[in-house]
């Protein structure tokens, strides 16, 4: 049996990020087993669990069990475009700024402090500042100029009118920006959890240092969901209503 009960629609050819935004409890389960379901969250289910040298219906039967239940989790895909833009500046960007510097003062110390007897602190503190950067520049491009567009397009469906159009450049080549910068961070916060075992603290870490690594882990879990909001509920979305407006029925 290639489905799920409580999610009948849902069929292994779908992607990873389909299957993610009927449950999100899924991406636990998907994260253990190395299936990526924010940047790569467009691949088929199916393909993603071959790559992975997973059985599907090994991994169909932990599905069932984790949805066997309904958990009362926002169903993010149902929220109107202008709200969900909302949520991800209010939940995300405020969380990311308040983080971020503390994130780098601390793996500033703990690389200084500890890096002699553990290396891969050096290496964590030296890909942070481009985490951070990217991260800045990546949530200012959003506020400034790709959210206030897609909510233009959420009143523009909502009154029956023309949205105002973009000031420069388009949606789907913003939209290809945006997404390659989650490829990146992606990247980075990759290569940090696998320097740090999963941020996992070693025996000798002090208070600071497993604080790094709780924030780490933290930002890293926070980072994967923002970006499976963005690339497959926001974006796309908001591609097709753009069409929509411009070809009405």
């Amino acid at each position: 049996m290639t489905t799920i009960a409580r999610f009948p629609h849902l069929t292994p050819t779908q992607s990873v990020g389909a299957w993610v935004t009927a449950d999100y409890r899924l991406a636990a389960l998907f994260q253990r087993h190395g299936i990526d379901f924010c940047c790569g969250g467009d691949k088929p289910l199916s393909q993603a669990c071959a790559e992975q040298g997973i059985g599907l219906e090994t991994l169909l039967d932990e599905a069932r069990q984790v949805t066997a239940t309904a958990d009362g989790s926002e169903q993010y895909d149902r929220w109107t475009l202008d709200f969900l833009a909302d949520y991800i500046i209010n939940q995300f960007h405020a969380a990311n700024r308040q983080t971020m510097p503390q994130i780098a003062d601390y793996a500033a110390t703990v690389a200084q402090v500890h890096g002699a007897a553990h290396p891969e602190t050096i290496a964590i503190a030296n890909l942070w500042p481009r985490v951070q950067g990217e991260m800045g520049m990546h949530m200012q491009r959003e506020e400034l100029l790709v959210f206030p567009y897609i909510k233009r397009l959420a009143r523009s469906q909502e009154e029956g009118t023309a949205p105002k159009p973009l000031a420069s450049g388009s949606l789907p080549e913003l939209l290809d920006t945006l997404e390659a910068e989650h490829d990146a961070t992606g990247d980075a916060l990759a290569e940090m959890a696998r320097l740090s075992d999963g941020y996992t603290p070693p025996a000798d870490a002090c208070p600071t240092f497993r604080t790094l690594y709780a924030l780490l882990g933290q930002f890293d879990a926070a980072t994967k969901k923002h970006v499976h909001l963005e690339n497959n509920i926001l974006f796309p979305k908001a591609l097709r209503l753009e069409e929509a407006l411009a070809n009405p029925a």
